[in-house]
């Protein structure tokens, strides 16, 4: 193997060479400025996951609120029905608790074939009904 030649050079420490003022004012500046950027982002962050939270609050009561409008009519209307949907809107209850939306919308599904199947099959376009449902763009108000 040949010989490989070996440069050799100096270790300069850092306290060799000096720092400008206006470089180390610069590097204080950007850590000031990075600090407050942090702390900005984080609020603004904050009153987002705030605001999404209130959001679904709403949305829950908003659910509940229909719900037991829904279950009057049930009741009222299909009084044979009234066990089923009992337990369907347990199983709905057990479901948003549980944080799954896949089993959300299976519920909500059969909640929703079961109101097919009744007198609420009158809706003009009841697929239209299911496909808007919960949308931003046309909420639908009970």
């Amino acid at each position: 193997m040949a010989d490989v030649p070996v440069e050799r050079g100096e270790v300069i420490s850092g306290r060799s060479m000096p720092i400008p003022s206006a470089d180390a004012f610069a590097a204080l500046r950007e850590i000031v400025d990075a600090a407050h950027d942090y702390v900005r982002i984080r609020e603004e962050e904050q009153t987002k996951r705030a605001a999404i939270t209130a959001a679904e609050h709403v949305q829950v009561d908003r659910i509940h609120a229909a719900e037991q409008i829904l279950r009057l009519y049930f009741e009222r209307v299909f009084d044979e029905r009234a066990k089923t949907s009992d337990e369907m809107f347990a199983r709905l209850d057990q479901a948003m608790e549980s944080g799954d939306p896949q089993m959300v919308h299976a519920v909500v599904r059969g909640i929703v074939d079961l109101a097919a199947s009744s007198p609420l099959s009158g809706l003009e376009d009841f697929g239209t009904f299911w496909a808007e449902l919960g949308t931003s763009d046309n909420p639908i108000e009970l």
